[in-house]
């Protein structure tokens, strides 16, 4: 079995150069925060659902006119910087998680 940044946690490292302890620390921080990531992203899909569901709810959403059902009156200016700021927003993020090259480079590393 392949063995993990985990396995390590708990070993002596001392027979290690300083290079190698840097090395696996160094590891360890952007693991510890690409864990922090997939976290929050969990827990902003369970928000944006939530977000969703209230404008339903609601009545706010425009989905709500294009079925045919009557929606209330909401500022339209109001709306549409909501809408826009978390399109927006939206494709900020989506460009910001390309990790594909970032993939190829730790394999690169990793494969030599």
């Amino acid at each position: 079995m392949d063995k993990t940044l985990y396995d390590f946690e708990n070993e002596d490292l001392s027979d290690y150069t300083s290079i190698e302890k840097y090395t696996f620390k160094k590891a360890v921080e952007l693991n510890d925060k690409l864990i922090d990531v997939k976290t929050l992203l969990e827990e902003i899909d369970y928000d944006w659902t939530d977000f969703i569901n209230y404008l339903e709810d609601n009545k706010i959403s425009k989905y709500c006119e294009f079925k045919g059902e009557t929606t209330i009156d909401f500022d339209e200016e109001l709306l549409n910087a909501i809408v826009s700021t978390l399109r927006q927003s939206l494709i900020n993020v989506n460009k910001a998680a390309g990790y594909n090259s970032k993939k190829i480079k730790i394999n690169r590393a990793i494969d030599g």
